[in-house]
């Protein structure tokens, strides 16, 4: 059963990723559009000189986010909160260190980064110019990185809003501090530093969202443990070859353009990857939504919410993808007005959108599925697909359709090579399903499951049931029938506390109840988005002389060999594991609540 609770978190995530990749992108092309008409040429050659140093620290904060949320979502699903702070905290160590090392770079010796950028024939007025832009970003690179990965926590954490937030902030000041720059005519050096200060306004208010509430993060400093580090980077390795591939791929088919095209082609196509950045951002989301989603199902061995996360990343790419689409496709001649008034590049600027974006569900489904492989631990499958995907495959069809049809031909590359990747996609999953072949390994699940029930509770009917279920699986598979009784019971005091005490609030509340029969283990899971309720705090401060008190909490850890609690997503998740066989002793099973 694919809960509704799944999908409306799917949802939430896909909306906080899409509203600040929207809001970096229009940021980035405001900032271009007014250092074109302040500082005219000369400030706009300077400006994509200095562009790599974003796509720098970009890789860094690209490769430790993503690692983080996959890292972070194993270790709360399968070790609890405790295991899951250590590895944050030496991430968060070893990115200080990185950004306090490129700011200090940039202040001993600025001038060697801009000739490496801008080289020695560079015009010495563009120079001065990116030498001034780079000074205020490289003395920013620590809040920069730090907004990335901070916010890719703060979504695992269920923190949307507060990223909603940040990067409305982050818009609006950057905006305002372009305008002061113009008008205090504080030239280069205004506009570089109105985007440090709003990045580091961002990454304040995210900050705000650690320190306000409890939460299971709080950023920190602590000697770096080396193994967990190096697992969130290797983790983290497929997003950067999607990087590199991103710079590739636009330097190869540059060159394509301007052998088998015309300029006015070229111009064209910049103005294509102008508007790439709403459908880019939603992409984006959708790739977030997968990842987080993956790496948490991964690590629960949850097989049915992975089938189940494919096709919700199917709905939204077709559905808000085709959205998208066709709205930027209605508007796209008034769009190529906003960027010139060059008839021929008008010309070419329209068949240059309207062949791309009817591409943009099956670039969202590639990008996604790509994070998928990554979430699910299958590091050199997302390699592969990335490779395919950003760099192969549209370096082919750029080639092979520039040929033969010039400027048009390279515009449709990009919605061809997604299509024919897609297809090749859902042709392996139809294989895979006539031949009978499991589509997710069992290599990528934690846990060898024989037995796996998972239902939405929503009355007490329903989980009297699902307890008396309980009880009739585990005598159906060799578990005694004291084991068999204590974990029913177990189950149905968890679900009845939570009905009772969680939803009290009159709105509407998920609660998400799974049980699990390993070779070895008897494996409760429950989820809901009521009340924040850690069981395992409130069983500390049990009063042991008071037996009368909280007997649903004492029968819980008196049965359980481990209870653990995290709130990922904001919501309760609890997990009671149970070992199969019974106690030698026939004493009661200690608890040990994490």
């Amino acid at each position: 059963m694919h809960t509704h609770m799944e999908k409306k978190y799917f949802r939430k995530l896909v909306i906080a990723g899409f509203v600040k990749n929207v809001t970096l992108s229009f940021a980035g092309l405001i900032d271009c559009a007014i250092v074109g008409r302040y500082l005219g040429t000369d400030g706009l050659s300077a400006m994509k000189l200095a562009m790599p140093v974003f796509s720098f620290l970009s890789l860094f904060s690209a490769v430790f986010s993503t690692g983080l949320s996959i890292t972070l979502s194993g270790e709360l699903s399968e070790h609890g909160v405790k295991r899951a702070r250590a590895v944050f905290k030496s991430a968060f160590f070893v990115i200080c260190l990185i950004g306090a090392g490129i700011t200090v770079l940039g202040f001993i010796n600025p001038a060697l980064l801009t000739d490496l950028l801008a080289g020695s024939s560079c015009e010495a007025r563009v120079k001065v110019l990116t030498a001034d832009y780079l000074k205020p970003i490289l003395s920013g690179a620590l809040p920069i990185l730090l907004y990335d990965v901070l916010g890719t926590v703060a979504m695992l954490e269920g923190g949307t809003h507060f990223l909603k937030i940040s990067s409305v902030a982050l818009f609006v000041i950057d905006i305002i501090g372009d305008l002061l720059a113009v008008h205090l005519d504080l030239g280069m050096i205004g506009i570089a530093s109105a985007s440090t200060v709003s990045y580091t306004s961002a990454f304040l208010v995210i900050l705000v969202f650690f320190f306000s509430k409890k939460t299971m993060f709080r950023p920190g400093f602590c000697l770096p443990d080396h193994a967990a580090v190096w697992k969130v980077l290797l983790l983290g390795i497929p997003v950067s070859v999607t990087l590199v591939c991103n710079i590739l791929r636009p330097m190869s088919v540059n060159r394509f353009i301007l052998s088998y095209g015309t300029n006015a082609g070229l111009a064209a196509l910049s103005i294509q990857d102008s508007v790439r950045y709403v459908p880019g951002a939603l992409c984006s989301g959708i790739s977030s939504a997968s990842l987080i989603l993956a790496g948490i199902f991964s690590a629960e061995s949850d097989r049915l919410a992975i089938r189940q996360e494919k096709w919700s990343i199917m709905r939204w790419s077709y559905i808000a993808g085709t959205f998208v689409a066709i709205v930027l496709m209605l508007v796209a001649s008034p769009l190529l007005w906003l960027f010139t008034d060059d008839p021929s590049v008008h010309a070419l600027g329209v068949p240059s959108l309207l062949f791309y974006l009817p591409g943009v569900p099956f670039i969202a489904i590639n990008s996604s599925i790509s994070s998928l492989f990554q979430g699910l631990g299958e590091r050199w499958r997302s390699i592969l697909y990335a490779l395919f995907n950003r760099l192969i495959l549209p370096i082919l069809c750029a080639c092979l359709l520039g040929k033969r049809f010039g400027d048009l031909g390279i515009y449709a590359s990009f919605t061809v090579s997604e299509i024919i990747l897609t297809a090749a996609l859902i042709t392996d999953l139809l294989i895979k399903k006539v031949r009978k072949k499991t589509i997710i390994p069992p290599i990528l699940l934690n846990t060898e499951i024989n037995v796996d029930l998972k239902t939405s509770i929503g009355s007490t009917e329903e989980a009297i049931s699902a307890s008396e279920q309980v009880n009739s699986l585990c005598l159906e598979h060799g578990v005694s029938s004291r084991k068999a009784y204590l974990i029913s019971l177990t189950a149905e005091e968890l679900m009845m506390n939570t009905l009772s005490h969680g939803f009290d609030d009159q709105k509407n509340h998920s609660l998400e109840f799974r049980f699990m029969i390993t070779n070895n283990q008897l494996i409760l899971r429950l989820r809901d988005d009521g009340r924040p309720f850690d069981l395992t705090e409130r069983y500390k401060m049990i009063n042991p002389e008071d037996p009368t008190h909280n007997i649903g909490l004492r029968i819980v850890f008196a049965s359980a060999d481990d209870v653990s609690y995290n709130s990922a997503l904001n919501l309760n998740n609890v997990c009671i594991r149970i070992g199969k066989e019974d106690n030698p002793s026939g004493a009661a099973l200690s608890a040990s609540p994490a």
